[in-house]
């Protein structure tokens, strides 16, 4: 739905959130939990929370039942925000989310709406003095390959570096707008929301990943954006309409998955005026680790063009023999271990 503030109106909301939360008993070090869909609110929560201390922990809300009730315990949230469409499944594990104490309930509008009801009626607050750089900001949940979910917590310190290397080169222009469609539960969502913010442009947000919702932000003028491969896929798939209108982006992050070398050579036929980035990373660190420039998708070098490109700044990596924690010699495979100053 179309709802926009200026930079001013959101910061008195998120210092108004701040209060709100600050007069439910959230305090430095405190965690609450937000599980809704892609929502301006998410962003509200995290900068509001980090205010005072303490973390949002974003909730993925494809998760099964026993998995959501898991996640809500484990990360210790006093405070959730919910969506309206997911809080009938919330309502039915309520009594096992043991140390929820306060429910606020989020529409899509703002209608009928606990949340903003919460934020219109309180008193703003300023940064809490006691907050430091090393307080968790963000949690969030990576899956892995075995067993339960397992809490990655980032903290404001590891945010800010990875906004301010991770996005080395991807420079923002005056009037730019920034498309944030990738789930915010995903770090790949999470991360690239704090680049519109730093850069100080627009950032437009959809709720889902979906054709329409993606059209609508480019015909509002969204000229930047990061997606997974599969969505550069679909939009190849749909017609001439469809690939003359995603002309318009300047910038086509892509992560999250290879893109494979024949739909990356379709993508750079068909939009020879957009600059290509491919990220690689992982929640750990924030997100990316190393990049793949735009001139690296266009020189010709097809065995670079499907690389995971060079190490952002002020990172390191080591390619190690899982068995002997030995580095192998170049060339040859091994497990790769990364490492952030922050």
């Amino acid at each position: 739905l179309d709802r926009t503030w200026t930079w001013s109106q959101w910061y008195d909301r998120i210092r108004r959130l701040a209060g709100a939360l600050s007069e439910r008993g959230i305090k430095r070090g405190d965690v609450i939990a937000f599980l809704d869909k892609n929502h301006p609110a998410c962003a509200e929560t995290v900068l509001a929370t980090a205010s005072l201390g303490a973390a949002t922990a974003i909730i993925n809300f494809r998760l099964a039942a026993d998995e959501m009730d898991y996640v809500v315990n484990d990360c210790g949230a006093k405070l959730l925000i919910v969506g309206a469409e997911l809080k009938p499944g919330i309502d039915k594990i309520r009594d096992e989310l043991s140390a929820v104490e306060h429910l606020v309930e989020l529409t899509t509008d703002g209608k009928d709406d606990e949340y903003e009801e919460m934020i219109a009626a309180a008193t703003p607050v300023d940064r809490s003095p006691d907050v430091e750089s090393d307080d968790v900001c963000i949690i969030m949940y990576s899956s892995g390959t075995t067993g339960r979910p397992k809490g990655v917590a980032l903290t404001q310190a590891n945010l800010i570096a990875h906004t301010v290397n991770a996005f080395d080169g991807w420079e923002m222009d005056e009037g730019d707008k920034n498309l944030v469609a990738m789930p915010l539960f995903h770090v790949g969502g999470t991360s690239y929301m704090q680049l519109g913010l730093h850069e100080g442009i627009a950032s437009y947000m959809t709720r889902d990943v979906d054709g329409a919702q993606l059209a609508g932000g480019i015909l509002a003028g969204a000229n930047r954006t990061f997606l997974v491969p599969a969505v550069l896929a679909k939009v190849l798939e749909s017609g001439p309409d469809a690939v003359k209108l995603f002309a318009a982006l300047k910038t086509y992050g892509y992560g999250a998955s290879p893109m494979p070398l024949p739909l990356l050579r379709s993508a750079l036929e068909a939009w020879p005026d957009t600059d290509f980035i491919q990220a690689y990373g992982l929640t750990e660190v924030g997100g990316v680790i190393s990049l793949l420039a735009p001139e690296d998708h266009r020189n010709g070098n097809e065995e670079r063009m499907v690389s995971a490109g060079r190490l952002v700044p002020n990172a390191e990596v080591r390619v190690v023999d899982p068995d002997t924690l030995e580095d192998v010699p170049q060339g040859e495979q091994g497990e790769l271990w990364f490492r952030t100053k922050q």
